[in-house]
Protein backbone atom coordinates (compact mmCIF):
# COMPACT_ATOMS: atom_id res chain seq x y z
CA UNK A 1 0.00 0.00 0.00
CA UNK A 2 1.29 3.50 -1.19
CA UNK A 3 1.83 5.93 1.43
CA UNK A 4 -0.71 8.11 -0.15
CA UNK A 5 -3.54 5.20 0.18
CA UNK A 6 -2.09 4.91 4.13
CA UNK A 7 -3.08 8.74 4.32
CA UNK A 8 -6.72 8.57 3.83
CA UNK A 9 -8.69 7.81 7.06
CA UNK A 10 -11.16 5.53 5.65
CA UNK A 11 -11.70 2.40 4.20
CA UNK A 12 -12.79 0.43 1.02
CA UNK A 13 -15.99 2.57 -0.94
CA UNK A 14 -18.59 4.94 -0.21
CA UNK A 15 -21.84 3.72 -1.02
CA UNK A 16 -23.84 5.98 -3.06
CA UNK A 17 -25.05 6.94 -6.58
CA UNK A 18 -22.66 6.79 -8.92
CA UNK A 19 -22.07 8.05 -13.09
CA UNK A 20 -21.07 4.96 -15.52
CA UNK A 21 -22.04 6.53 -18.78
CA UNK A 22 -24.18 9.39 -20.82
CA UNK A 23 -27.56 7.76 -22.54
CA UNK A 24 -26.38 8.71 -25.53
CA UNK A 25 -23.30 6.69 -25.43
CA UNK A 26 -24.61 3.66 -26.40
CA UNK A 27 -26.97 2.82 -28.62
CA UNK A 28 -30.02 0.11 -28.54
CA UNK A 29 -28.18 -3.42 -28.64
CA UNK A 30 -24.62 -1.54 -27.35
CA UNK A 31 -22.25 -3.51 -25.27
CA UNK A 32 -19.81 -2.23 -22.84
CA UNK A 33 -17.54 -3.16 -20.63
CA UNK A 34 -16.81 -1.04 -17.02
CA UNK A 35 -14.04 -1.35 -14.58
CA UNK A 36 -15.17 0.39 -10.98
CA UNK A 37 -15.01 -0.07 -7.24
CA UNK A 38 -12.30 -2.72 -8.25
CA UNK A 39 -14.56 -4.89 -10.26
CA UNK A 40 -14.83 -5.67 -14.13
CA UNK A 41 -18.85 -4.91 -14.68
CA UNK A 42 -20.78 -4.93 -18.18
CA UNK A 43 -23.26 -2.17 -19.10
CA UNK A 44 -25.88 -3.32 -21.80
CA UNK A 45 -28.79 -1.44 -23.71
CA UNK A 46 -31.56 -3.90 -23.73
CA UNK A 47 -33.49 -3.58 -27.37
CA UNK A 48 -36.32 -1.71 -25.59
CA UNK A 49 -33.27 1.42 -24.97
CA UNK A 50 -33.22 0.30 -20.92
CA UNK A 51 -29.73 -0.28 -19.35
CA UNK A 52 -28.40 -3.21 -17.44
CA UNK A 53 -25.87 -3.18 -15.37
CA UNK A 54 -23.97 -7.12 -14.51
CA UNK A 55 -20.99 -8.28 -13.01
CA UNK A 56 -18.82 -8.99 -15.91
CA UNK A 57 -17.74 -12.57 -16.22
CA UNK A 58 -19.94 -15.53 -17.15
CA UNK A 59 -20.41 -18.10 -14.48
CA UNK A 60 -19.82 -21.14 -16.63
CA UNK A 61 -16.92 -20.81 -17.64
CA UNK A 62 -15.75 -16.87 -17.07
CA UNK A 63 -15.28 -15.27 -20.27
CA UNK A 64 -15.93 -11.93 -20.07
CA UNK A 65 -19.31 -10.58 -21.63
CA UNK A 66 -18.27 -7.72 -22.82
CA UNK A 67 -15.83 -8.48 -24.66
CA UNK A 68 -17.75 -9.83 -27.72
CA UNK A 69 -20.97 -10.38 -25.95
CA UNK A 70 -24.13 -9.51 -27.45
CA UNK A 71 -27.45 -8.42 -27.04
CA UNK A 72 -30.39 -10.63 -27.54
CA UNK A 73 -34.26 -8.42 -26.71
CA UNK A 74 -33.02 -7.42 -23.33
CA UNK A 75 -30.62 -10.47 -22.31
CA UNK A 76 -26.66 -10.74 -23.13
CA UNK A 77 -25.46 -13.59 -24.82
CA UNK A 78 -21.85 -14.65 -23.68
CA UNK A 79 -19.37 -14.85 -26.58
CA UNK A 80 -18.35 -17.98 -25.75
CA UNK A 81 -20.98 -20.65 -25.13
CA UNK A 82 -23.94 -18.39 -25.95
CA UNK A 83 -25.24 -19.03 -22.66
CA UNK A 84 -27.88 -16.18 -22.38
CA UNK A 85 -28.00 -13.74 -18.89
CA UNK A 86 -31.47 -11.38 -18.25
CA UNK A 87 -30.73 -7.83 -16.99
CA UNK A 88 -31.67 -9.34 -13.55
CA UNK A 89 -29.12 -11.33 -14.04
CA UNK A 90 -30.48 -14.83 -14.38
CA UNK A 91 -29.59 -17.09 -16.82
CA UNK A 92 -32.27 -17.74 -19.54
CA UNK A 93 -30.94 -20.26 -21.33
CA UNK A 94 -27.88 -22.65 -21.68
CA UNK A 95 -27.69 -23.81 -25.81
CA UNK A 96 -26.42 -26.55 -24.84
CA UNK A 97 -28.83 -28.07 -22.84
CA UNK A 98 -32.25 -26.23 -24.53
CA UNK A 99 -33.21 -24.97 -21.43
CA UNK A 100 -32.00 -22.12 -18.67
CA UNK A 101 -30.27 -22.93 -15.49
CA UNK A 102 -32.48 -21.88 -12.79
CA UNK A 103 -30.09 -21.99 -10.05
CA UNK A 104 -27.19 -19.75 -12.04
CA UNK A 105 -27.02 -16.10 -11.46
CA UNK A 106 -24.71 -13.41 -12.31
CA UNK A 107 -25.12 -10.26 -9.25
CA UNK A 108 -26.40 -7.63 -11.03
CA UNK A 109 -26.72 -3.91 -10.24
CA UNK A 110 -29.04 -1.12 -9.87
CA UNK A 111 -29.20 1.39 -12.40
CA UNK A 112 -31.57 4.81 -12.87
CA UNK A 113 -31.40 6.80 -15.66
CA UNK A 114 -31.59 11.26 -15.20
CA UNK A 115 -30.33 14.05 -16.52
CA UNK A 116 -29.47 11.95 -19.72
CA UNK A 117 -27.02 10.13 -17.09
CA UNK A 118 -26.99 6.49 -16.46
CA UNK A 119 -26.24 5.91 -13.00
CA UNK A 120 -25.39 3.39 -10.75
CA UNK A 121 -26.10 2.60 -6.91
CA UNK A 122 -23.14 0.86 -4.76
CA UNK A 123 -22.91 -0.54 -1.17
CA UNK A 124 -20.07 -2.21 -0.23
CA UNK A 125 -22.42 -4.00 2.78
CA UNK A 126 -24.77 -4.68 -0.28
CA UNK A 127 -27.47 -2.95 0.65
CA UNK A 128 -30.54 -1.48 -0.99
CA UNK A 129 -30.61 1.96 -1.80
CA UNK A 130 -30.66 4.65 1.28
CA UNK A 131 -30.71 7.84 0.09
CA UNK A 132 -32.82 8.98 -3.13
CA UNK A 133 -31.80 8.07 -6.74
CA UNK A 134 -30.96 11.17 -9.00
CA UNK A 135 -34.03 12.78 -10.53
CA UNK A 136 -34.24 15.36 -13.58
CA UNK A 137 -33.61 18.84 -12.99
CA UNK A 138 -35.94 21.14 -14.53
CA UNK A 139 -36.07 21.54 -18.05
CA UNK A 140 -34.65 18.12 -19.00
CA UNK A 141 -37.64 16.36 -19.16
CA UNK A 142 -39.27 18.43 -21.29
CA UNK A 143 -36.66 19.57 -23.52
CA UNK A 144 -35.98 22.65 -22.77
CA UNK A 145 -32.82 22.12 -22.38
CA UNK A 146 -29.47 21.49 -24.69
CA UNK A 147 -29.19 17.99 -25.63
CA UNK A 148 -26.04 16.98 -23.20
CA UNK A 149 -23.87 14.43 -25.07
CA UNK A 150 -21.91 15.05 -26.59
CA UNK A 151 -21.68 19.20 -26.42
CA UNK A 152 -21.97 19.55 -22.72
CA UNK A 153 -20.29 16.89 -21.48
CA UNK A 154 -16.83 16.08 -20.89
CA UNK A 155 -14.81 13.56 -18.56
CA UNK A 156 -11.51 12.88 -17.24
CA UNK A 157 -10.60 9.15 -17.25
CA UNK A 158 -8.22 7.33 -14.54
CA UNK A 159 -7.56 10.03 -12.39
CA UNK A 160 -5.27 9.66 -8.86
CA UNK A 161 -7.65 11.52 -6.73
CA UNK A 162 -11.00 9.94 -4.32
CA UNK A 163 -14.29 11.21 -4.15
CA UNK A 164 -14.00 13.03 -0.97
CA UNK A 165 -11.92 15.28 -2.48
CA UNK A 166 -15.29 17.21 -4.62
CA UNK A 167 -17.01 18.22 -1.61
CA UNK A 168 -14.21 18.96 0.63
CA UNK A 169 -13.29 21.63 -2.08
CA UNK A 170 -16.92 23.10 -2.08
CA UNK A 171 -16.57 24.96 1.50
CA UNK A 172 -12.48 25.67 0.64
CA UNK A 173 -13.35 29.21 -0.23
CA UNK A 174 -9.19 30.21 -0.11
CA UNK A 175 -8.85 27.88 -3.16
CA UNK A 176 -11.25 30.02 -5.33
CA UNK A 177 -9.01 32.56 -5.26
CA UNK A 178 -5.65 31.06 -6.29
CA UNK A 179 -7.05 27.97 -8.43
CA UNK A 180 -9.43 29.53 -10.07
CA UNK A 181 -8.47 33.12 -10.46
CA UNK A 182 -11.45 34.58 -8.81
CA UNK A 183 -11.62 38.11 -7.85
CA UNK A 184 -13.53 39.89 -5.00
CA UNK A 185 -14.58 38.97 -1.69
CA UNK A 186 -15.93 35.43 -1.53
CA UNK A 187 -18.02 33.87 1.89
CA UNK A 188 -19.76 30.60 2.78
CA UNK A 189 -22.92 32.15 2.80
CA UNK A 190 -25.08 28.76 3.56
CA UNK A 191 -24.31 25.38 5.04
CA UNK A 192 -27.19 22.86 5.80
CA UNK A 193 -27.25 19.20 6.11
CA UNK A 194 -29.75 17.39 5.26
CA UNK A 195 -29.23 13.59 5.88
CA UNK A 196 -27.93 12.31 3.07
CA UNK A 197 -27.54 15.81 1.00
CA UNK A 198 -25.10 18.85 1.79
CA UNK A 199 -25.75 22.04 0.68
CA UNK A 200 -23.51 24.83 0.62
CA UNK A 201 -23.82 27.84 -0.77
CA UNK A 202 -20.96 30.61 -1.32
CA UNK A 203 -21.44 34.85 -2.18
CA UNK A 204 -19.36 35.79 -5.09
CA UNK A 205 -18.79 38.63 -6.77
CA UNK A 206 -19.39 38.70 -10.67
CA UNK A 207 -17.77 41.32 -12.72
CA UNK A 208 -15.85 42.46 -9.81
CA UNK A 209 -13.38 45.33 -10.62
CA UNK A 210 -14.91 45.74 -14.00
CA UNK A 211 -17.23 48.11 -15.91
CA UNK A 212 -19.02 45.75 -17.91
CA UNK A 213 -18.67 41.67 -18.25
CA UNK A 214 -20.47 39.09 -20.30
CA UNK A 215 -22.52 37.62 -17.24
CA UNK A 216 -22.69 41.78 -16.08
CA UNK A 217 -23.59 43.99 -18.64
CA UNK A 218 -24.53 46.41 -16.17
CA UNK A 219 -21.35 46.14 -13.52
CA UNK A 220 -21.44 44.23 -10.95
CA UNK A 221 -23.37 42.32 -8.91
CA UNK A 222 -23.52 39.96 -5.96
CA UNK A 223 -24.55 36.02 -6.30
CA UNK A 224 -25.72 32.99 -4.21
CA UNK A 225 -23.94 29.82 -5.82
CA UNK A 226 -25.75 26.69 -4.47
CA UNK A 227 -23.95 23.42 -4.39
CA UNK A 228 -26.61 20.33 -3.71
CA UNK A 229 -24.28 17.34 -2.94
CA UNK A 230 -25.75 13.77 -2.84
CA UNK A 231 -23.13 11.64 -1.06
CA UNK A 232 -19.83 11.90 -2.34
CA UNK A 233 -20.77 10.43 -5.80
CA UNK A 234 -22.00 13.15 -7.63
CA UNK A 235 -23.06 17.31 -7.49
CA UNK A 236 -25.10 19.79 -8.74
CA UNK A 237 -23.79 23.63 -8.53
CA UNK A 238 -26.74 26.11 -9.38
CA UNK A 239 -25.86 29.33 -11.10
CA UNK A 240 -29.07 31.74 -11.04
CA UNK A 241 -27.43 34.12 -13.13
CA UNK A 242 -27.64 34.53 -16.63
CA UNK A 243 -28.62 31.58 -17.64
CA UNK A 244 -30.06 29.30 -14.81
CA UNK A 245 -27.15 26.88 -15.75
CA UNK A 246 -26.77 23.57 -13.74
CA UNK A 247 -23.46 21.30 -13.26
CA UNK A 248 -23.04 18.36 -13.01
CA UNK A 249 -20.14 16.95 -11.14
CA UNK A 250 -19.80 13.26 -11.09
CA UNK A 251 -16.65 11.27 -9.70
CA UNK A 252 -16.96 7.43 -9.88
CA UNK A 253 -14.38 5.21 -7.93
CA UNK A 254 -12.04 3.09 -10.54
CA UNK A 255 -10.21 1.49 -7.43
CA UNK A 256 -9.08 2.15 -4.02
CA UNK A 257 -6.88 5.58 -5.68
CA UNK A 258 -8.20 6.44 -8.86
CA UNK A 259 -11.79 7.81 -10.19
CA UNK A 260 -13.34 8.59 -13.67
CA UNK A 261 -15.00 12.05 -13.54
CA UNK A 262 -17.45 13.26 -15.23
CA UNK A 263 -18.94 16.86 -16.26
CA UNK A 264 -22.23 17.73 -17.07
CA UNK A 265 -23.21 20.79 -17.96
CA UNK A 266 -26.95 21.79 -18.03
CA UNK A 267 -28.11 24.92 -20.44
CA UNK A 268 -31.58 25.97 -22.00
CA UNK A 269 -31.70 26.41 -25.38
CA UNK A 270 -33.42 28.54 -27.91
CA UNK A 271 -37.18 26.84 -28.07
CA UNK A 272 -37.57 27.50 -31.62
CA UNK A 273 -34.23 26.15 -32.32
CA UNK A 274 -34.70 22.83 -30.54
CA UNK A 275 -32.26 20.93 -28.40
CA UNK A 276 -30.33 19.28 -30.87
CA UNK A 277 -29.19 22.79 -32.01
CA UNK A 278 -25.71 23.61 -31.92
CA UNK A 279 -24.74 25.58 -28.82
CA UNK A 280 -25.58 28.92 -28.34
CA UNK A 281 -22.60 31.33 -28.28
CA UNK A 282 -23.64 32.26 -23.87
CA UNK A 283 -24.38 28.10 -24.05
CA UNK A 284 -21.12 27.58 -25.25
CA UNK A 285 -19.15 29.96 -23.45
CA UNK A 286 -20.97 28.39 -20.23
CA UNK A 287 -20.30 24.77 -20.74
CA UNK A 288 -16.46 25.87 -21.62
CA UNK A 289 -15.88 28.04 -18.83
CA UNK A 290 -17.32 25.09 -15.72
CA UNK A 291 -15.00 22.46 -18.16
CA UNK A 292 -11.89 24.76 -17.83
CA UNK A 293 -12.80 25.16 -14.19
CA UNK A 294 -13.08 21.64 -13.15
CA UNK A 295 -9.56 21.19 -15.29
CA UNK A 296 -7.94 23.73 -13.04
CA UNK A 297 -8.93 21.20 -9.81
CA UNK A 298 -7.56 18.38 -11.14
CA UNK A 299 -3.76 18.42 -11.43
CA UNK A 300 -4.14 19.63 -7.43
CA UNK A 301 -6.63 15.94 -7.03
CA UNK A 302 -3.94 14.10 -8.76
CA UNK A 303 -0.56 14.74 -7.34
CA UNK A 304 -1.93 15.98 -3.07
CA UNK A 305 -1.36 13.56 -0.12
CA UNK A 306 -5.22 13.73 2.19
CA UNK A 307 -4.07 14.79 5.42
CA UNK A 308 -6.46 13.41 8.25
CA UNK A 309 -4.88 15.94 10.78
CA UNK A 310 -4.27 18.99 8.11
CA UNK A 311 -3.32 22.35 9.59
CA UNK A 312 -5.86 24.31 9.06
CA UNK A 313 -6.82 27.89 9.84
CA UNK A 314 -9.53 29.24 12.62
CA UNK A 315 -11.38 30.28 9.26
CA UNK A 316 -10.97 27.08 7.75
CA UNK A 317 -11.45 24.04 10.34
CA UNK A 318 -15.09 25.14 11.06
CA UNK A 319 -16.81 23.87 7.48
CA UNK A 320 -13.77 21.74 6.72
CA UNK A 321 -14.19 19.63 9.92
CA UNK A 322 -18.43 19.51 8.99
CA UNK A 323 -17.38 18.25 6.05
CA UNK A 324 -15.38 15.61 6.57
CA UNK A 325 -18.03 14.64 9.53
CA UNK A 326 -20.97 14.59 7.09
CA UNK A 327 -18.47 12.52 4.40
CA UNK A 328 -17.77 9.52 6.87
CA UNK A 329 -21.50 8.29 6.72
CA UNK A 330 -20.88 6.61 3.26
CA UNK A 331 -17.81 4.67 4.36
CA UNK A 332 -19.52 1.34 5.80
CA UNK A 333 -16.77 -0.55 5.80
CA UNK A 334 -15.18 1.78 8.49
Amino acid sequence: MTDRQNSFPHKGFPSGWFQIAWVDELEKGDVRPLHYFGRDLVLYRGKSGDFHLLDAFCPHMGAHLGHGGRVQGEAIVCPYHAWMWAGDGRNVAVPSEGKPDPDCRIPCWQVVVANEIVWMWFDEQDREPFMPAPVDQSGVSDGMRYKVYPSCAKDWRNLRMRPQYVPENNVDVAHLHTVHKARGPIITSGYEEDDYCLRVTNRITYGYGKKSTRLTPNGPIEVDVMAELWGLGYQYTFFPLPDEAISIAAQTPVDDEHCDMFQTVLVYCDPEEGREAELSEGAAARVHEQFVQIARDIPIWENMKYLENARLTPSEADLMLKVRAWASKFYAAD
